[in-house]
Parts: structure tokens; sequence; C-alpha cells
């Protein structure tokens, strides 16, 4: 295993075990265990099921796939499993998106029109965000390695 995957090896374990954090965190704050917590534009609060259980196991085994698949990354095989991690963030990102634009189109309930103005849909993509959102780019590593170990080409 060359210097390229060790490193790589090194990121995917410690983006694997950030995320494990941040599910379980989800999954506490629902439960009550803990109160919403804040850090700066993340914010884990929330009494939705779906979201902030399903959604936090989700994240919490993605982050179990990641931390399994770093060691010998170099492997399709372990690739491929902290690949899956990164699909399952992007599936609750991408959740967490469609929720921001479809709470963004109608005007607020004290708003004489229906629909929000285009600075209001615009605002209301304002921090804070969802730790999956906040964890999407750093997972997008994971297609780089894609190409540049040449898996593409196999």
């Amino acid at each position: 295993m060359n210097s390229q995957h060790n490193t790589a090896s090194i990121y995917v374990a410690v983006l694997g075990l950030i995320t494990f954090v941040l599910g379980a965190a989800d999954v506490l704050v629902w439960a009550g265990l803990t109160g919403g917590m804040d850090f700066g534009i993340m914010q884990i609060a929330g009494d939705d099921f779906f979201r902030w259980a399903w959604g936090g196991l989700v994240v919490a085994f993605a982050g179990i796939l990641m931390i399994r698949g770093s060691r010998n990354i170099g492997e399709i095989p372990q690739y491929s499993e902290a690949l899956l991690g990164a699909i399952l963030v992007w599936m609750v990102a991408g959740c967490d998106i469609f929720a921001m634009i479809c709470e963004n189109i109608p005007a607020g309930e004290e708003a004489p029109e229906f629909l929000n103005s285009i600075g209001g849909f615009i605002g209301g993509f304002a921090p804070p965000y969802a730790p999956a959102v906040i964890l999407l780019p750093f997972t997008l590593a994971l297609l780089y390695f894609y190409y540049v170990w040449g898996f593409a080409e196999e």
C-alpha cells in the first residue's frame, strides 16, 4: 500500500468516526437524552422520528461502513464498503436539502401571498444545517479516489 492509500485510509477513518458520532448524536437528541446541540453552522435538534431517529441511524451506520472500509482502502472490496457509507450520507443529506427546498417555497403564515419571494427563498438556505449536509462535501473525496486510483477503468 503506497503513501497515497495510507493518507486516504486515515482521512476516511477520521471521516467515518466523525460521521458515526454525529449520527449517534442525532439519535440521542431525538430520544431526549440530550438537549439540542449547536456547533456553529451545524444544529442537531428535532423530534421528527423519521429524520432524526432513522436518519441518525443511517448516518451512524454510514460511519461504521467508512471506518471498516478505511483499512486497505486501495483494494476494491474495502473501497466499496467506504463508498457505500458515503452514499448513505448522500441519501440523508439529499433528503435534508430537499426538505429545505420544500420548506422555503411557501411564504410564511403571516404573509398575504402564497409563494415566497426569491430573496426569502434563498434566505431560507442560511445556516444552521443538519450534520449530513455538513458531511456531504467531505464524502465527495471518495469519488476523487475512484478516478485517481483507476477503479473507473476496471
